[in-house]
């Protein structure tokens, strides 16, 4: 089980098998994440470990009103990991209020421009599967 207020990552997929990321921010974690503590660290370390697919990225407008007077360090620092994670083809989702365990609310950060789709026919990825889906699509 992992502990409350731990920020790690977490993923789901949608109706097309685009995969998100996202930060959960000391937040609660979906069951079958948090039940499977050694299926989340391997999935982490697969997805980071994947290749950048393409450094086109679209940051949302929000986001970019966000940290519009941040100086371009700040902004780096801010933008780090959904560059990452989104070059890598994963839609990021951030948490809303940081810390707080009670609230579910997320926002979409950055998408991809090349989003990578889930094959769950690769065996690869039956250890690490399954994880939550929505049944809308990302876009």
């Amino acid at each position: 089980m992992i502990e409350p207020g731990i920020d790690t990552d977490w993923y789901f997929t949608d109706s097309n098998n685009q995969i998100a990321i996202v930060a959960s921010g000391g937040g609660l974690l979906p069951e079958s994440t948090s039940s499977d503590k050694e299926r989340l660290t391997r999935m982490i370390k697969y997805f980071r470990s994947l290749p950048v697919s393409s450094n086109d990225i679209i940051i949302e407008d929000h986001v970019l009103e966000l940290i519009d007077n941040y100086h371009e360090k700040q902004k780096a620092a801010y933008l780090k990991d959904a560059y990452f994670m989104a070059s890598r083809g994963f839609y990021y989702f951030d948490k809303m209020i940081l810390n707080d365990y009670s609230d579910f609310r997320y926002y979409l950060k950055a998408k991809p421009t090349n989003p990578l789709i889930i094959d769950t026919t690769i065996n690869s990825m039956k250890d690490i599967i399954p994880f939550p889906s929505i049944n809308k699509r990302l876009e």
